[in-house]
């Protein structure tokens, strides 16, 4: 406990080494430490050269943060010390992504913690570290992944439960009838959505969000993330209500008008790079030609977006990503439903080239979706068409002198004489609203089999074929009966989108400063404390924040874990459980069995993600 007497003849003096015995305040077995004149013991917080020689014991240490400072020089020189640390990057993307397909990529779920390894071995054996503080940092490290593993798993409870409800393929139901499929027009509507998220949130789930719904259009997966990866880098300035400013710069003492500043000028170089980097992000997905034709919409689209996030910067630096993505939202919306700028393609043109998919087919995210292969609504509508098990209109009607055949509100071309007639006896509608008991309506009429897929196999549209029903639209419909009108859709509408809805409300209402309840699910205090011995002090406050303190006892080297803050519990597990419980009835799997695929599903990232935020400290 009298280091502070060593200390000042200690550094008075070159080329000396002393082991210097300090012992903690839990008496605790007693830690040596190696110190030489390379390594100064300072205090990183006081300019006082007296401070580091006034502590006695480690929670004087932790008030003013004193501790052994290694220069980080390794004994080849600067030069050298970079080649070091850039071998755990370099080995990282050589095995995941091996040049000239020399060997198989090794999958990150070993590559990331053996990069993480590697890091500590150049640390420790290369640049002469402090082993606790390594040690610590990887213990930190590894704890720090339980943050974005439960953002993860709460995003997929989320769309999980989506799916058995049957919200998520109404909506992408609704997505289709807007866009008809246009690949260019879908990408324009989740870009916007992502930047609201974005600015709503941050942490991440923009992507966790809004990939699952462009793979759920139809479009490829590894090549979505990477589009929302990278279109989530216009936002993230103002992400989580400008964290990243006020958080990122608060330790540097500006003012609000300085923060507004970083603010412009970062949304200057954000609304350039956007107009100059967007077309080719989305030509990862749609061909470039595709994007030329339609650049007027793109343009439009991004300008509903960008020019607001713009705008707003000059007097906030908290919410131009919020506002300017919700804006963006409804005049991309006002756009494609007008067709501004948007040029009609052939079905040809729009068919998925990567994936093989209609334009406007709906993919499952689940096996639990009403558009899964194995799902049985989808096995019915995989299946010709029969009419005997479908129910008949009583009339036909007559559009200019001919007589038309309606199916669900779709026009088709007339029948011939006979099979009019054939018709006629069998007096089918083809309704799929399913009945009271979720069956389908069966009707009272029975027609012969043979008749039946005669006059079925003569059903032609009289529009275009692009606008036909595929397999997973028809599933759709017998799951969730057809497309409503007037307060009837309305009501729909807004009780199906409700997760989505109700997600991006509870992330604003936590997130936004002024509301309050941002600082309030971020409390540290009151709370208890365990202490652990030699690994950590744990606490646990009244807002739920975990906190491991002085981490493998070194000073100041603490870890946090805010439950109610992190999009976990609220807003993903909360608005999860909400809408099971509206659509109980009616969904494919109960909430436990959903539980049980979300950790069945973040088991081989949990691995990977406990390496990759490994190396961060260190």
């Amino acid at each position: 406990n009298a280091y502070h007497s060593v200390l000042p003849s200690l550094f008075g003096q070159k080329n000396t080494q002393c082991t210097i015995i300090m012992s903690d305040s839990y008496d605790q077995d007693v830690n040596p430490i190696n110190i030489t004149n390379r390594d100064p013991y300072t205090c990183l917080e006081s300019t006082s050269p007296d401070c580091p020689y006034t502590c006695q014991g480690l929670a004087e240490c932790e008030s003013c943060n004193c501790a052994v400072v290694h220069d980080g020089i390794g004994p080849w020189g600067r030069a050298t010390d970079v080649v070091f640390c850039l071998l755990p990057i370099i080995f990282l993307v050589v095995a995941t992504l091996p040049p000239c397909g020399i060997t198989k990529p090794l999958p990150t779920t070993k590559s990331l913690p053996l990069s993480a390894l590697l890091m500590l071995l150049v640390r420790l054996m290369y640049l002469g570290s402090d082993p606790l503080l390594v040690c610590g940092s990887v213990v930190k490290g590894v704890h720090e992944a339980i943050t974005p593993l439960s953002i993860m798993a709460g995003a997929i409870c989320l769309f999980e439960t989506m799916e058995a409800t049957n919200c998520l393929p109404y909506m992408m139901r609704e997505m289709k009838a807007l866009t008809v499929g246009h690949g260019v027009a879908e990408l324009c509507v989740i870009f916007c959505f992502a930047t609201m998220v974005e600015g709503a949130s941050g942490f991440g789930t923009p992507v966790a969000l809004g990939a699952p719904m462009l793979i759920s259009l139809g479009h490829p997966k590894f090549e979505s993330v990477v589009v929302l990866l990278l279109s989530n880098t216009f936002a993230t300035v103002f992400g989580a209500a400008g964290t990243p400013i006020w958080y990122g710069f608060g330790s540097l003492g500006l003012s609000r008008e300085d923060f507004t500043q970083i603010s412009t000028n970062a949304a200057v170089a954000l609304v350039v790079g956007a107009y100059l980097l967007v077309p080719f992000i989305f030509a990862i997905i749609v061909p470039f030609e595709m994007i030329k034709e339609n650049f007027l919409f793109l343009f439009l689209a991004l300008s509903g977006v960008m020019l607001p996030l713009l705008g707003i910067s000059f007097v906030s630096y908290e919410f131009p990503s919020l506002l300017g993505g919700i804006v963006g939202l409804g005049i991309s919306a006002v756009l494609v439903h007008f067709k501004v700028g948007l040029k009609e393609v052939d079905e040809g043109d729009m068919i998925r080239e990567s994936s093989g998919r209609h334009p406007m087919d709906i993919a499952p995210m689940s096996e639990r979706s009403a558009v899964a292969s194995s799902s049985p609504f989808m096995v019915s509508a995989a299946e010709p068409p029969s009419l005997s098990r479908l129910s008949t209109s009583k009339e036909e009607e007559e559009e200019e002198g001919m007589n038309l055949l309606v199916v669900n509100d779709e026009e088709y071309v007339p029948l011939t004489g006979a099979e009019m007639g054939e018709s006629k006896k069998s007096s089918v509608n083809f309704s799929l609203m399913p009945d009271d008991e979720g069956g389908m309506n069966e009707g009272n009429s029975h027609v012969e089999s043979q008749t039946s897929s005669h006059a079925a196999s003569k059903l032609v549209t009289k529009h275009s074929s692009i606008e036909d029903a595929t397999d997973s639209q028809r599933a759709i419909e017998m799951a969730i009966g057809p497309r409503k009108s007037g307060m009837a859709y309305v009501r729909e509408f807004l009780l199906r989108t409700s997760p989505i809805c109700l997600t991006v409300v509870l992330l604003i209402v936590t997130r936004v400063p002024q509301i309050g309840l941002n600082s309030l699910l971020k409390k540290t205090s009151p709370h208890f404390s365990i202490h652990f011995g030699s690994y950590a002090t744990f606490r646990l406050s009244a807002s739920l924040v975990f906190q491991l303190e002085n981490i493998l006892t070194y000073p100041n080297l603490d870890w946090k874990y805010e439950l109610l803050y992190t999009p976990f519990l609220v807003p993903f597990i909360l608005v999860s459980v909400i809408t099971h419980l509206i659509y109980r009835k009616e969904a494919s799997d109960s909430l436990l069995g959903i539980f049980g695929t979300v950790v069945s599903r973040v088991e081989s990232p949990a691995a990977a993600l406990a390496g990759g935020p490994a190396p961060l400290p260190l």
